[in-house]
């Protein structure tokens, strides 16, 4: 068999053609797998206290009013005392999600600061993302129950305020500058371990400036009626000031501007009203002791201290605790110079004459009283000013004070005047002059009794006349001893003096009541305030009445078209 020629076959290297489709459909189906899972961003979790308005796949997760990503879960915590929402956060803004971020719901809100989340009403609540000022990417949180009125990542000054008497002020409460508003009260904390409430403050970054490190904040107390040594002050603030309350703070008069503000140490006290501010900020040029021997009823500390009307300090202390050489008669009073003040006031060589100054002023009569600013509130204040016609005295010191010598004026000085002169009353022998001229006019009536029946008698009775005569001789004589009593006394240089006291106290008397006439300063003052008590009542009666007809008058004003409807008075 003769040998048939054989094919040689060899394997083709080559793929086929057929397999060019599947392979890339593989390859388009890894690849649209890879962008679903990339367009499906991450999962992020926050837990929060209900689920109050979220559901799953429809309410969003917005940052700066963009949308970056969805609900997807919502489930209870293993404790089930809140609830875990499940967000699904685009990649490409998956930088914002870091350890400063803060999450909470977006929905309407309405408190007594402020009214907000109005637009959700219609679109429905959403979660809001801010993304704060940085740090690593995290992926669980613990979302806020109240959105922060300013969000973190917005720029300004952030400060906290330490107080013991918040008063009204809340979370909401405007922060204001010379009358305008630069902030708002984020937070309140109240410590109930040392009793101390922290109020956690913004201020817009274009205002940041204005706080140094000599920057007093106060309370705005709303309605404040304060009766003080100038008489009654009213203050009406404006409606969002008495609902929501507000903070003040500036540089207290005569302080020189601190340093910028170091934001690590940023922390002040919040003083109750202005008052209290401008005291803490008080500095002492000199320190002086009063020894009264009077009571000291009316005179407070912090009532002013003026010279001539000029105010150059204040009281600081009334009490026995000064000094342990005060007698007990005598109480004792600390006063204060105002180093500002007295610069304001006064040059450069009356202030730095130092003890031998001190000395002639007191050679020269200066002293201090005690007067009465107020009639009606019965407060006090410490006037200094000289006194020529007293003599001179020398510089003393009881403790660590120099004693500044008093003098009585107005109403004690009137008082002692009116006591000086019941007493010279008192001594004159008024009852018995009287009696003595009463005794005589008697004799004198008597007697000429006697002479007419003398006269009309007969003969035999004449020869008594002369006995008569003579009886009526003595009382004529009698008489004139008591018309020249009377004229001694009238001619006596106290008598005369008695008179111009008497007439001197009358007219300082009519003089210090004369305020208080129909005509007088305080009369008015007081009309006016009542006036203006009068015209708040009526305008919150007002408001109160249409709150009543129409709550949503704060929210929407009032309808100018509706007309007022009058209606009864309603019994109480």
């Amino acid at each position: 068999m003769s040998d048939s020629p054989s094919p040689d076959i060899k394997p083709d290297r080559k793929i086929s053609k057929v397999w060019i489709i599947p392979i890339l459909g593989l390859i388009l189906g890894i690849w649209l797998v890879q962008q679903r899972i990339a367009e499906k961003g991450e999962m992020v979790y926050v837990t929060f206290e209900n689920a109050d308005g979220i559901e799953i796949d429809k309410t969003e997760v917005r940052c700066r009013s963009v949308k970056i990503g969805k609900v997807e879960s919502v489930e209870l915590s293993e404790d089930e005392l809140s609830v875990i929402i499940g967000l699904r956060i685009k990649p490409a803004h998956m930088r914002l999600v870091r350890e400063s971020a803060q999450f909470w719901v977006v929905r309407p809100r309405v408190s007594v600061g402020a009214i907000s989340g109005l637009g959700t009403i219609l679109s429905g609540s959403y979660i809001q993302l801010d993304p704060g000022p940085g740090g690593e990417t995290q992926l669980t949180f613990v979302g806020k129950e109240q959105p922060p009125l300013t969000p973190g990542s917005v720029p300004g000054l952030r400060l906290d305020l330490d107080s013991t008497s918040p008063g009204s002020i809340d979370i909401g409460s405007g922060i204001y500058f010379m009358g305008n508003p630069v902030g708002r009260v984020e937070s309140r904390v109240f410590d109930p371990i040392i009793r101390l409430t922290t109020f956690g403050i913004f201020i817009e970054e274009q205002y940041a400036s204005l706080v140094n490190t000599e920057t007093r904040f106060w309370r705005d107390n709303g309605i404040e009626l304060e009766v003080g040594t100038q008489g009654f002050e009213l203050e009406l603030p404006t409606l969002n000031s008495l609902i929501a309350g507000r903070i003040n703070f500036g540089t207290p008069e005569g302080i020189i501007e601190g340093e910028p503000l170091e934001v690590e140490s940023a922390s002040f006290p919040l003083f109750a009203d202005l008052e209290e501010a401008n005291s803490s900020a008080f500095e002492s040029a000199a320190d002086f002791i009063l020894l009264l021997e009077r009571s000291v009823r009316g005179l407070n500390p912090g009532a002013p201290v003026e010279f001539r009307g000029l105010k150059v300090g204040r009281v600081a202390e009334i009490s026995y605790q000064l000094t342990e050489d005060t007698e007990a008669s005598k109480t004792p009073v600390h006063i204060q110079l105002n180093e500002y003040l007295l610069k304001k006031h006064f040059p450069a060589n009356f202030r730095d004459e130092g003890a031998a100054g001190l000395q002639t002023a007191l050679d020269q009569g200066l002293r201090a009283s005690i007067k009465s600013s107020n009639l009606l509130t019965g407060q006090m204040f410490v006037d200094l000013d000289y006194y020529p016609d007293l003599p001179g005295s020398k510089l003393a010191l009881l403790g660590e004070y120099v004693i500044l010598p008093t003098v009585e004026t107005g109403f004690e000085r009137l008082e002692d005047q009116v006591a000086a002169l019941l007493d010279k009353l008192n001594q004159l022998e008024i009852e018995t002059l009287v009696t003595k001229f009463g005794q005589t006019s008697d004799e004198a009536t008597e007697t000429l009794a006697q002479l007419r029946l003398m006269l009309i008698a007969d003969d035999s009775v004449v020869g008594d006349a002369r006995t008569t005569l003579q009886s009526i001789t003595e009382t004529a004589q009698a008489i004139t001893k008591t018309s020249e009593s009377l004229k001694a006394i009238t001619d006596d240089e106290d008598a005369k003096a008695l008179t111009a006291d008497l007439r001197q106290t009358l007219a300082q008397l009519n003089t210090s009541l004369k305020p208080l006439s129909n005509d007088g300063e305080v009369y008015g003052d007081l009309r006016r305030t009542m006036d203006e008590i009068r015209s708040m009542v009526r305008s919150m009666e007002r408001m109160t009445t249409e709150i009543a007809d129409k709550p949503n008058s704060l929210l929407f004003g009032k309808d100018p078209n509706s007309r007022k409807i009058p209606r009864a008075r309603r019994r109480r």
